[in-house]
């Protein structure tokens, strides 16, 4: 077997693991409905109001979709090393996009991608998010990390968070995107690497 496809298979399998972590959690945070306000004719301690908005885009939205950005580039760079390029690869998504689509320009995975990379295709949230923090998802590593940049520049987190409604369907279409990008990894990786994924 291929000294690439070994190493590729490495890629893909743990970008899909951190893909099905957000792909559990996202559904789930669009089956409790993304609530973030408790109505109770009693007084709620701060424990009970954490058990109940637990999967609340407040409490989780910031390290899921860094998890979630960070499987997208382990696959992508899984595809790079597929393809035997090499050169040292970066965070950025857009170049390991470009990339991709380059070594595998009829791929089922580039619209999927794209929707979650390109800015102009962004959903209505994540656009707000970088519209606000003046950024690209290109910036993900560190937006995604820190309250600010390493020069400084406050990242705006809010757009992401208290939702409700258009978070739960958010969260309900980015669980379904990942099934699909899932599927359609295992299956460009079984025909570049059959021997590896089998």
């Amino acid at each position: 077997m291929p000294a690439n496809c070994t190493e590729a298979l490495g890629f893909w399998t743990i970008g899909i693991q951190y893909l099905h972590l957000v792909q559990a959690v996202s559904n789930e945070t669009h089956q409790q409905g993304n609530t973030h306000v408790v109505v109770s004719d009693d007084n709620i301690c701060v424990n009970e109001y954490q058990e109940q908005t637990k999967w609340s885009d407040h409490n989780l939205v910031i390290p899921l979709l860094f998890n979630f950005y960070h499987g997208l580039e382990t696959i992508l760079k899984g595809f790079r090393v597929a393809k035997g390029v090499t050169g040292h690869p970066t965070h950025k998504l857009t170049g390991l996009l470009t990339e991709f689509k380059t070594n595998y320009p009829r791929s089922e995975l580039i619209p999927l991608f794209e929707k979650y990379i390109i800015q102009a295709n962004l959903p209505t949230i994540l656009a707000h998010f970088c519209t606000t923090s003046c950024i690209t998802m290109d910036d993900y590593y560190q937006a995604l990390k820190y309250p600010i940049s390493t020069s400084g520049q406050e990242y705006h987190h809010h757009p992401l968070k208290y939702r409700e409604s258009e978070g739960a369907a958010f969260f309900s279409e980015l669980r379904d995107a990942i099934a699909d990008i899932r599927s359609k990894t295992v299956t460009l990786g079984r025909s570049i690497c059959p021997s590896v994924c089998s």
